[in-house]
């Protein structure tokens, strides 16, 4: 098998088009399905690589569709389904993981799967993604592409250190960023934006 630089993680929250879930598959090395997200995926046309999680949700017709040897239960009750499939992309090692429909529904779930999130960011570029927005999971700064105009808002999970960021219609300058509302509903200038920070758990989301 080939070195597999990208993962889409599908979970089970219903939330995205057809059209968007087909795009995004086909710009992927492998589709890993999260327990009931496999029969969001089978409807969307799009047959997982592997289906991870303690496979209480899958319906028993995608179950026979996609067959034994594309399921890997794991049966353990102390993380959650998310947890276990990014376990599982950790075998895998990619590059980079898209997070679609780990977001909505149960707030609880919503909170717990986005928290957990930055747990894995240490092993690959994690982004959680839908047809309004990306959200991008970082321990460490980087360089975004983005439409000029997008509204772009910095989400601080733990205070962030020395905080630079600039290509946005508010720059930040070797600030620091703590749990409030001070990051929210920026603007991109042209068509990317560079955050740089020495510490701290952020979420960036751009809205399309």
């Amino acid at each position: 098998m080939s070195k597999i630089k990208s993962v889409l993680v599908i979970a089970g929250f219903k939330c995205e088009t057809k059209a968007f879930l087909q795009k995004e598959a086909s710009n992927h090395d492998f589709i890993l399905a999260l327990d009931g997200g496999a029969d969001i995926a089978l409807k969307a046309g799009i047959v997982p690589d592997m289906t991870v999680g303690d496979l209480d949700t899958i319906s028993v017709q995608t179950k026979i569709k996609i067959g034994k040897e594309k399921l890997f239960k794991v049966s353990r009750q102390d993380n959650t389904d998310m947890e276990k499939g990014l376990d599982f992309c950790k075998v895998l090692k990619p590059q980079k993981i898209t997070v679609i429909g780990g977001v909505g529904g149960r707030l609880d779930f919503t909170l717990g799967n986005f928290i957990s999130l930055f747990n894995y960011a240490k092993y690959f570029d994690i982004e959680v993604k839908s047809f309004a927005y990306c959200a991008y999971i970082l321990l460490k700064g980087g360089t975004f592409k983005a439409a000029k105009g997008a509204t772009v808002s910095l989400i601080p999970f733990t205070e962030i250190k020395n905080i630079t960021l600039t290509g946005v219609k508010y720059p930040l300058k070797n600030e620091s960023l703590n749990l409030s509302q001070r990051g929210v509903s920026n603007k991109v200038l042209k068509d990317k934006f560079t955050i740089a920070f020495s510490k701290g758990k952020l979420a960036v989301i751009v809205f399309r």
